[in-house]
């Protein structure tokens, strides 16, 4: 008989190609995979079913959303609404596992287990403590406000999480940490050379300021030959709109937001994946990019942030270039590619040849065995 998990998630899911892709997988894998989300901007159906895997959405009531500006401020009303849903569901859907995706829905998977006694896995695609109040608080303040420590350590029956840098971080305090990447599914069987004529980087992702997104703006806009940028994500203010303005006398294209299954296609357009993140925001210093394993799968060149650990892979690797978040720097180094284009076809060839380690193939089977010897545990247990 198939095992039921429950997946609780404080996004949509529909645009979350992590979380996407472990509910799938599991679904491939003979389990049965229930999502409860929160549809924080209300746009999407509350019920639907995706690839197998069920999706239910939670709304803030109408009146907290006007009453409450902040979104932080929500994500107490979020844990409440989702608790009791599980526990609805719990009536006639009995699920042994309960899955929850970074901090916010930590507490939720706790009380799920003092009530049931269901198995925890904490899915960490952050280190949260950095991002909260990051530079306004002491380091050694962040890690106590959010209680990572107290909720991992007595509750949690495995962590999850993305990245060598994220597991050196939750090994200081608990032992059963596991390592599951953003990887991407490899489609193609062999290699695609790119177009070299142009040298056209790419980028799609959220934006700010730590992504270095205006600096490379400016330095494709002082080249302005042989080079056009193309920018895909979300609308920011005081980002997407300085690229729509420099689109109108300079090579930069937006794209405006694309669904997760034109990034690949997008991506493979490009000759160039630009990766370069500010190493002074700690996440990137030890968390690799999903940008980078997209360039891997469809074998493409990189231009990754020095000091950050994407910079490091790219580095070592030798598949593709490395600098700082500066103008000048990136304008160098976008010049050395366009000079010497068989640069461009020596690291997307070498990017794609080491797409065979680095796929979500391989992650998959992490994930399946991971719930295999959660739940091998509580067979044990149960016979004993």
């Amino acid at each position: 008989m198939s095992e039921n998990v429950l997946m609780i998630l404080n996004n949509h899911y529909t645009h979350d190609p992590r979380v996407t892709a472990e509910a799938e997988s599991l679904t491939k894998g003979g389990y049965n995979v229930k999502v409860i989300a929160w549809d924080r901007k209300g746009q999407y159906p509350p019920h639907e079913i995706i690839n197998g895997v069920e999706i239910i959405r939670i709304k803030i009531p109408k009146i907290f959303e006007m009453l409450i500006p902040f979104e932080i401020l929500k994500v107490p009303i979020w844990q409440i609404l989702a608790y009791r849903m599980a526990l609805q569901l719990y009536k006639n859907w009995k699920f042994r596992i309960v899955h929850v995706h970074d901090w916010p829905d930590l507490p939720i998977g706790v009380w799920l287990k003092k009530k049931l006694g269901v198995r925890v896995i904490y899915d960490s695609h952050e280190i949260w403590s950095y991002m909260f109040l990051r530079g306004l608080i002491p380091k050694f303040l962040r890690e106590p406000v959010w209680r990572e420590q107290y909720f991992v350590s007595r509750h949690v029956d495995v962590i999850i999480t993305v990245s060598k840098g994220a597991a050196e971080y939750f090994l200081r305090f608990y032992p059963k940490v596991r390592l599951v990447r953003n990887m991407k599914q490899r489609r193609e069987s062999k290699w695609e050379r790119p177009d070299i004529s142009t040298l056209r980087v790419v980028y799609i992702g959220g934006f700010d300021k730590n992504r270095c997104i205006l600096e490379l703006v400016k330095a494709i806009s002082k080249i302005g030959h042989k080079i056009e940028g193309i920018f895909a994500g979300p609308e920011v203010k005081g980002i997407s709109d300085v690229i729509v303005m420099h689109s109108n006398n300079f090579p930069v294209k937006y794209l405006g937001f694309i669904p997760r299954e034109q990034v690949l296609n997008v991506t493979k357009k490009g000759s160039l994946v630009y990766l370069v993140f500010n190493s002074k925001d700690p996440l990137y210093r030890i968390g690799l990019a999903n940008k980078l394993f997209e360039a891997i799968v469809v074998g493409r060149a990189c231009l990754a942030g020095k000091g950050t650990a994407s910079g490091k892979f790219v580095k070592d690797y030798k598949i593709g270039l490395v600098v700082n978040c500066e103008v000048e720097e990136i304008k160098k180094a976008l010049i050395t590619l366009i000079e010497n284009p068989k640069l461009i076809i020596k690291f997307g060839k070498r990017a794609y040849s080491i797409g065979s380690k680095y796929n979500w193939e391989r992650e998959s089977k992490k994930l399946l065995k991971i719930y295999d010897i959660l739940l091998e545990g509580d067979s044990n247990a149960d016979r004993g």
